[in-house]
């Protein structure tokens, strides 16, 4: 728990059982509202498919499984959803120091050293890059936020996504001439960046289906998987249709 290294948490014999909950969930929702704040710092201004808003849509996703998995850690889940990508490679440029930046703000916040280890461990190993040489054990924590940033990937908003981060890269949006590639570890995955848009679909999005951990999360990615295949078919039938 995001709490449990703070004594009050535990529970007073004497104390109702009701009052403490209270002052625990209150606890809890003042740091997570630390932790929403300082990611929408990193975050604002973002235009290539990572800003703020895919944060607040894997939370709310996280939100949704968790309502399928009680056992699950929710305060936990939920803070490193709002962390995950606070020092993505993708978006950074110094990658351990950024990450220093957010375990000295989790430091500075009383978040314990057992929880930002968790944290850290989770993030480390849930990107798809870092699955492709070989796949990483996660806990049910890690399982849930995993699905919810891959389910962000996919369907409507994963296309919008896809768009943004392709305009961002200056990317052709389709070129037959280009094929998509195969990927065999993460060096491999963020060496080969110049291919089009679209071929990112074939490269990536269209197996994250497969990929996904929790039965919720796998029961919200069969329809998102099937828009994105839809949305893919139409582009190329439509461009074959113009180029005669």
């Amino acid at each position: 728990m995001l709490l449990s290294s703070n004594p009050e948490r535990k529970l007073n014999k004497n104390q109702k059982d009701g009052s403490s909950r209270f002052f625990v969930i209150m606890k809890f929702m003042n740091k997570l509202e630390e932790i929403a704040n300082f990611a929408r710092k990193i975050h604002s201004g973002s235009n290539d498919g990572h800003g703020f808003d895919h944060i607040e849509r894997v939370v709310n996703l996280a939100q949704k499984i968790l309502l399928t998995e009680p056992s699950a850690d929710s305060e936990l889940v939920l803070a490193t959803c709002y962390l995950h990508d606070t020092y993505d490679e993708k978006l950074t440029t110094d990658v351990p120091k950024q990450k220093t930046k957010v375990l000295n703000f989790l430091n500075d916040i009383g978040i314990s050293k057992k929880v930002s280890d968790e944290i850290f461990s989770i993030i480390d190993n849930m990107s798809f890059s870092s699955n492709l040489s070989e796949k990483k054990v996660l806990t049910l924590n890690g399982q849930i936020v995993q699905d919810a940033d891959r389910l962000d990937a996919m369907g409507a908003w994963g296309i919008v996504r896809t768009l943004e981060y392709g305009w961002a890269k200056n990317r052709v949006i389709y070129d037959p001439n280009l094929q998509p590639l195969t990927y065999k570890s993460k060096e491999d995955y963020h060496a080969q960046q110049d291919n089009s848009t679209l071929n990112h679909f074939y490269e990536k999005l269209f197996l994250l289906k497969d990929l996904l951990n929790t039965t919720e999360g796998k029961r919200l990615g069969e329809k998102r998987d099937k828009i994105m295949h839809l949305f893919v078919s139409e582009i190329e039938q439509e461009y074959e249709e113009s180029h005669l």
